[in-house]
């Protein structure tokens, strides 16, 4: 199986994508975006199971695309 991934490098690219913190509750991070809803990424001693970090990377690849053809 995959290492974890440090948090830092998901919550940056979940900021470049326009997402932003809003709170944290117990070891779920919890991140908005204007339109899109709530998503929440659950940290365990500063790092997160490689499937969070595929699942971001195709919500922002899928929104990302979604604004090309807009």
């Amino acid at each position: 199986m995959a290492s974890e991934v440090r948090f830092g490098v998901l919550s940056k690219l979940l900021e470049g994508a326009g997402y932003r913190l809003v709170r944290v509750s117990g070891s779920h991070h919890i991140f908005e975006k204007a339109g899109r809803g709530l998503l929440s990424i659950p940290v365990h001693r500063g790092k997160l199971k490689p499937y969070y970090v595929r699942q971001v990377k195709r919500i922002v690849e899928a929104e990302s695309e979604g604004q090309q053809d807009g």
